[in-house]
This record gives structure tokens, sequence and C-alpha cells, in this order.
């Protein structure tokens, strides 16, 4: 059998999204939630082919145009409804079921409310200038968070009340500086689900009883995943603390190092590992140490992000954010912990020298600011300008100075808050985007042939 499975750049026929309960939760209602029915799973019906391999339409050059992100409460609700999720935008392919099992149609579990994917393709970019842009990245961010925590209460997930008036930080300048990068990595964790239309995994797991999360960060993925699956025993890790204290009783988080030796009471039905890229010094050993640790069947996951950026139509050739790109994989190389596409690129062939088999691989894309023409690419772009802005420096002092031995003021005017990438990051004439792996793969059954 061919260890590899074809890749797919399409459905949603995979992995549940995350349905928590409406209002603040408390230890009384967590401890519930381990006891409750799970919500019934409906089928998006009939839907729309996947938007793949469209041609890019012509259209007249853009006038010169800086932008920050859109300062208004909530976005523009023109065309098509980004944040409705519309079910109209459900990819129609068919993930392929593991070997050895005729029909698995009946655990692979559709999302609460089927969506768009934002899948890597070629797309049209706008050509007319948007009046309504502001300057400000650090209110901008302030009130795309408040469209976030809106868009999420609309539809009945408020994992945020884990956290509410238990932030473990002191109010003091130190600690404003984590909650800002706490924040980001929130931010970050709604364009995940955005991106992958509303899922938190697309491994065809059969069975979730036992969940492993590397590098959980903020928690908010082991969160999600735990109120969804009050069966399944969810562990989160990570170097540093910075996870909610009031979490489902099926959940605890760890400070581990997932370099070190693993060792766990038990193996695992999925191992979730998201933007870990730049993380570790020997991957093919991480896989290994994956491998090892997984249940038969079980399945590992890699959510992750390539670097440096690509475009559309070639016009991130010659800027600064290319440039960003190639030094800090440069950087990092050099640090000998490579990172961005030296390593996501890599993951298929790891994940077959470690044993795996049904290795898939779906692309998204993260645009770099709203040039996309479509609502529900501009809505991503904009997201993720704040994202990249509000973490450029966090991304680079480090890799810069000890990767390539910059000074913090060269530093400052390459990627500082007005520095040249900043600059690139807002400019919608250059129609680049981050692409965005998705990689997973299964631990062969007892006995089968591989």
């Amino acid at each position: 059998m061919d260890p590899e499975s074809k890749d797919v750049a399409g459905p949603p026929t995979d992995a549940p999204a995350s349905t928590t309960r409406d209002g603040a939760i408390s230890t009384e209602t967590a401890t519930k939630s381990s006891q409750a029915i799970p919500e019934a799973v409906i089928s998006a019906g009939p839907s729309a082919p996947a938007a793949t391999e469209q041609p890019l339409l012509q259209t007249s050059e853009a006038p010169e145009q800086n932008e920050d992100v859109h300062a208004e409460s909530t976005p523009k609700q023109t065309g098509i409804e980004p944040s409705s999720l519309d079910a109209s935008f459900v990819a129609t392919a068919s993930v392929e079921a593991p070997h050895d099992r005729p029909d698995d149609t009946d655990y692979i579990q559709h999302p609460v409310q089927a969506a768009q994917l934002a899948e890597e393709q070629e797309l049209e970019f706008e050509d007319d200038a948007d009046s309504a842009l502001g300057s400000d990245t650090e209110s901008a961010t302030t009130t795309l968070s408040e469209s976030i925590y809106n868009y999420r209460r609309e539809h009945g997930r408020t994992y945020h009340a884990y956290k509410d008036g238990k932030y473990i930080f002191p109010n003091d300048e130190q600690a404003d500086s984590t909650k800002r990068e706490a924040d980001r990595l929130d931010l970050q964790h709604h364009l995940f689900r955005l991106t992958f239309g509303n899922r938190l995994y697309f491994s065809p797991v059969k069975e979730l009883k036992h969940a492993l999360d590397i590098g959980t960060g903020t928690g908010l993925w082991a969160v999600e995943l735990a109120d969804a699956h009050p069966e399944c025993e969810v562990i989160g890790i990570d170097l540093s603390p910075g996870q909610p204290t009031l979490v489902p009783p099926n959940l605890k988080f760890l400070i581990d190092d997932a370099e070190d030796v693993w060792i766990y009471n038990q193996t695992f039905s999925l191992i979730h590992a998201r933007l870990m890229a730049g993380c570790f010094a020997d991957w093919p050993n991480f896989f290994r140490q994956a491998y090892q640790n997984l249940e038969p069947g079980g399945w590992l996951e890699m959510q992750d992000y390539g670097l440096p950026v690509k475009s559309v139509d070639n016009t991130h050739l010659s800027t600064d954010v290319h440039r960003w790109g190639e030094l800090l994989c440069a950087a990092a190389r050099n640090l000998g912990r490579p990172m961005g596409s030296d390593v996501s690129e890599s993951y298929k062939e790891w994940m077959r020298e470690a044993g795996f088999v049904d290795i898939q691989t779906k692309m998204f894309m993260w645009p770099i600011n709203s040039w996309p023409k479509d609502p529900y690419w501009k809505e991503l772009g904009r997201w993720n300008q704040v994202n990249i802005l509000e973490g450029l420096e966090g991304f680079c002092l480090a890799l810069l100075t000890r990767g390539l031995g910059w000074r913090k003021e060269e530093v400052d005017v390459f990627v500082g808050r007005v520095g040249r990438v900043g600059r690139d990051l807002r400019d919608r004439r250059i129609h680049a985007y981050f692409p965005m792996p998705v990689t997973f793969g299964r631990k062969p059954w007892p006995g089968e042939v591989v």
C-alpha cells in the first residue's frame, strides 16, 4: 500500500468545531460540561464546489495605496458576509477514508456550521482605494477583537469566558506587554478557525479518547477541544505558563519541553501541533516521538506556516516583506532551528520516514492585508495584518540579533512600527500571502501492510 494518500485541497468532511455554551463559565458549569451529551452535528447538505484553481482576473493597476487595517467596529458587510460562515461555501471533494475501513462515513463529523475554507488559490485583487482606512494599529486591534468576540457570541461559542477575571499576570507594564501578546494569540486562534471553516482539526479520528496539544500557548485550542469532547482527556503542553486556570475538567496544562523524551501515562488518539516551525532542532526526532506516543490508528496533525511570503502575481518580489522572510529563515538556520517553508515543506517526508501512512496536506493562505476583492478573503487579510504587525518585533528581534548579528537599531528600522516591513504589510499593491499548510498522517494498525 502506498504510505501516502493523494494530496487533497477540499472538503470539510472531517473534524468538529467547538460548541461551548453562552455566558460566563463557572466552576459548576465547567464540571457539568464533562457530563453533557454532545450536541448533534448537522450535515450542511448540498454544497458548492471548492474555490480552487480560479483564473486570475485582469485588473487595472492599483493606485498607490498604503493601508492599515479597517478601524470600524465591524467589518464591511457587502456581498458575501464572511463572518456568517455561509453554508454555500462548503467544499465538496471528500477526504479519502483510512485503509482497512470500507465505510467510515459514520464517524466523519461535519462542523456545526459549514463554511468557506481559505484554501490556496488565485484571487482577484481590488483596484480601488478604501476610503475608510485607519492608521492606528493598536486601536484597530481593539475594534477587530471586539468584532471577533461578538462573532463568537453570535454563534454560541464563548470560550473566552474561561479567562474572564482569571488572567494570572499582575497589572503592571511588563504584564501589559504579555497580555498584549496573549490577545494577539487569541485573535490568531480565531483566524485559524475562520481559515479552516470553523474546524479545530482535519484528521479523521474515529474515537477521540486522549489528545495532546503541543505548544498550546494561551490554551484556546485545547479548551475548545475539551469542551466539545467531554469524553476525551486533553493535555496541553508549553514551555511557558499563561494558560487559563478555570478549564473543562477533562483538560490539564503542563509546563513541558517537547524536545525532551516524552513520558506520558497513555498513548493519544490525536496529537496536534500548531505554528511550531522554528521550535525544534531535530524534526525527525519529533516525528518519531509523536509516532511512538500515538495509539494504533491515531493521528498527528501539523498546522503551520510557510515563509517567505508568496503572491498571486509576483508583486512580492524585491519587496522588504519578502526579504524579511528570507532573512528570518536564514537566521533560524544559523541558530540550528529552521523555520517557515524550510521545515513545513518537509513534514510529509519526515512523517513517511517515521512510519506514518495516509499522509495528506491541505494548503491554505493568509493574505498580508486586505488586498483581495472578495469580502471573506479581505476580512482574513485585515485580521492577519493585525496579527503580524502586533507580533512583528517579537518575531524578529532575537532572530535577527542572535542569528544575523544585527544591532537593535537596525532591527527597529527594518521591522519597527514605522519600519520598512510594516509599510509593505500595509501596501495593497503587494498581493502577497503566507502559505498555511496542514499536514496530517496516521499510525498504522497492528498487522497493517504498509
